[in-house]
Formats: C-alpha cells, structure tokens, sequence
C-alpha cells in the first residue's frame, strides 16, 4: 500500500468499503445488528446511536416527538429518555446538541431553552426539559405503547420506592467518586448497592418488578452503567462482575435487549466523559486502582495489544466478543469516518496511509497482512504518523462510533500500526482533559 493523493487515496478507501461490505456479506454477517454502529437513515429495525429517525413502521410525517440529546451519548439523562423511547418503540426524530463540556450548543436550541438543559423533548410541539418531567410525560401521552409505570396499587407503590432508591445510589456514588475518598463515603455507596442488590434479588427478576422491564429499570441502567465503569476506575471495586449477584444477573438481562445494546457505552469513555461533568473524580491512588486504571487505559502494555484475549463474565470489562465481526465493524466505521478522523487528529498524507494500514490490518487480520508483500513496517509511513493513531486511540467514542468490542479491536490496531511506524519505549498518548473534552468538539470530526 504505497502513500497515494487526492482521488487515488479517495480510490483506496472506496475500495476498503466495498471489501468490508463483501466480507460481510460472504461470511454471513450483520455489520448493523443492535449494539453495532448502524446506520443513520434506518429508520426502523435495529436501534442506533448513529439514526436520525425512528418510525417502527409508522409515516414519517406523523412522527410526533422530537428528542434533543448529546451528540456522543454521555449524558445519563438523556440515556433514560432515549432507553424509554426505544423500549416503547414511540416514533421519534432526533436533534443532537453539544454538552458544555465538549462544545457549544446551537443558537436555535438556547433559543428553546435559555440553559441549554439536556435532555429535551417536543410532543406535538410542546417543548419539555427536566428527564422526570418527560418520562412521565411520555408515559401519559403514549398509554397504549406499552406502559412502563404501573398505573397505582402496591406496584406503583414499589416503583416509586424503587425511584427514590436510585437517588440514593446516585448521590452516594457522585459522594464517592467526586466529594471525599473515605472509609465513610465508601461505606454508604456500598450499603446502597447492598439494598438495590437485595431489591432485585427479592423481585423474582430479572428486573427491578420482576419478570417485566419496567421504567425503574430504565432510570437504573443509566446509573448503574456508569457507577459499574467509575467505582473500578477511579476506586478499584468491581461493581460489574463483583459480588452483587442479583445487580450481574440484571446487567446480563439488560445487555439482551436491543435497545439497551444499541445505547450502552464502555468503561474507557465513561471514565473519561465523566470527570468534566460532574467537575473531577477521586483516584482512590491504591496500587490496585492505579493498576486497574492503566489496564482500562491500555497502558499497562498488555490490555490494548494484539492478539486480544477472548473476552468472558471475569474480564475487567465483562462482555462477549465476536472477533471477526468486531473488526469489521471496526473497519466500516473507520472507513467511513476517514475524514473526521484525519481532521480531528490533524493527520496529514501519512496519517491517512497509517490509517488505511488500519483498515487492511482489520479486514484481512494483521497476521495474514504482515505475512503479505505489502506488510506495514518501519519506514513505510513517516513516524510522525503515530501521533495521529494514538490520539485516535483513546478518543474513541462508544456507542458513538461504533460499540465496545469493535472499539477494543480498533484499539488494539492502532496502537499495532503506531509501534511499528513509530516505537516508544513507554505508553504514548495525548493525555485526556479532566475538565473540559473540547478534543472531543463535533467541529474537529464533522464527517463522523
């Protein structure tokens, strides 16, 4: 793959496309099945965080609401909006608005609401703000799409207990993680995780009121995905694959639906999205935490380097990986975004054939790659190159750009091609802001 300009490199990624498009196809499988990156003129089928609209079926013109979330899927409430939506399969379009921490909001959306607040939703042209407010807004304007709260008696009584119960774990982590590293604050968040783990436990699951996913579960997952990313990060307790067993069980009931699939994140941007929204987290600074975050970050010379560990129910990050799909998705969302990534890791010709090594590495396997004629070594592409790939690296972006096991593949490719055009003896990285992720500014990635 020799450096090539202008319509001839624009030749080669066209041709990437088609490959990875005709691996799929050859091989039987769903690059844009639920939880894989999607596309964003699907209108039904499965959910996306790349979809512009919703129908499931219904005219487009007798779409009724409007949701206004963050362009990367950080913001937990707008995560509960965007899972009730889904779960009751309302008709809805979608208008993504910058969070204050990585960019500017549009003048026409402050002009709807002077704070900027996310979420946002229109419901036949009535403008809402606040995610309690909405969700029981959708719930009464949408009876008949399956209801999510009980209507009153000892269930609805259960639920709004079980509400009040989640701001309880919400305001102990946020304690935790943000206002005091103690023996206190860890003592409370546990005790709250021990009561949502009895809860569930005693509801006959898997959810929250039993065999039934429920609003409760909904308002959960948001916290709960990211307490599950931030407790191991930042203090070093598995939350995720540790001793609540009813809190797993839920997890792996959650992580079956569809629409869950398509809105989860992954630990790497969770720990990174969080600290500039809730004004900084708290290392606990233990040799274990310090460990696990560098594990997490890829820096600990093992987690991020080829070839990948199967993933199973006791890896850091528990999951399941289907390695050949996991890098053809990764590849179809790199092809397909080249230009933002070129723009926003301000790459040059050499980047994008650094890049375009990537691709091939992923389509083929870097292993059949590196045994062909046109292997990637030292000298190929300019070692400034790598600079590109690893500020690439660690800004990607899950559900954003594509979900958590092709994330891991694409990872793990980029930091192969950087040590090879340009080894460091130590973990190279442009370091991620804790107040601010202007990196992360859709004005740097327009194409993605």
């Amino acid at each position: 793959m020799a450096r090539r300009a202008g319509a001839a490199a624009a030749g080669v990624w066209a041709e990437l496309a088609s490959n990875i498009q005709r691996a799929a196809e050859e091989k039987g499988l769903n690059l844009h099945e639920a939880g894989r990156r999607g596309l964003r003129s699907a209108t039904d089928g499965p959910a996306s965080a790349q979809v512009a609209i919703r129908t499931f079926g219904a005219s487009e013109k007798d779409v009724r609401v409007v949701l206004y979330r963050d362009n990367h899927a950080w913001c937990p409430y707008c995560h509960k909006v965007w899972l009730q939506l889904e779960e009751k399969e309302i008709p809805y379009k979608i208008e993504k608005i910058n969070m204050n921490c990585y960019g500017d909001k549009a003048r026409t959306f402050l002009a709807k609401t002077s704070r900027g607040l996310l979420p946002a939703l229109e419901i036949d042209g009535r403008f809402i703000t606040e995610s309690s407010v909405i969700m029981q807004q959708i719930e009464e304007s949408f009876p008949n799409n399956r209801p999510l709260l009980p209507a009153g008696g000892k269930e609805r009584s259960m639920a709004d207990r079980l509400l009040s119960l989640e701001r309880d774990v919400f305001g102990t982590w946020l304690q935790w993680l943000r206002g005091e590293e103690s023996s206190r604050a860890r003592k409370q968040f546990e005790q709250a995780m021990d009561e949502t783990d009895r809860v569930l436990a005693s509801s006959g699951g898997p959810f929250f009121l039993g065999e039934n996913l429920s609003l409760v579960d909904v308002v959960f997952a948001s916290s709960l995905e990211r307490i599950a990313a931030s407790i191991l990060y930042y203090k070093g307790l598995r939350v995720k694959g540790g001793r609540w067993e009813a809190i797993n069980a839920w997890f792996g009931s959650m992580e079956a639906r569809d629409s869950y699939k398509a809105t989860q994140s992954d630990f790497h941007t969770h720990v990174h999205d969080l600290p500039p929204q809730i004004g900084g987290c708290i290392a606990a600074g233990s040799a274990e935490q310090r460990a696990i975050a560098a594990a997490l970050d890829g820096k600990d010379g093992m987690s991020w380097q080829l070839p990948l560990p199967p993933l199973t129910s006791q890896s850091l990050e528990p999951g399941e990986d289907y390695p050949e799909l996991d890098r053809l998705e990764a590849a179809f969302a790199l092809v397909h975004c080249h230009e933002g990534v070129l723009k926003s890791s301000q790459g040059g010709a050499d980047a994008e054939l650094a890049f375009q090594y990537v691709a091939q590495a992923l389509l083929m396997g870097y292993e059949e790659l590196q045994a062909s004629p046109n292997k990637l070594e030292a000298g190929k592409v300019d070692p400034g190159a790598a600079v590109s790939l690893r500020w690439t690296r660690d800004r990607i972006c899950v559900p954003r750009d594509m979900s958590y096991t092709a994330a891991r593949q694409l990872r793990a490719h980029l930091n192969w091609a950087a040590d090879i055009i340009g080894p460091e003896p130590r973990w190279q990285g442009v370091a991620i802001s804790q107040s601010s992720r202007r990196d992360s500014d859709p004005i740097h990635f327009a194409a993605m």
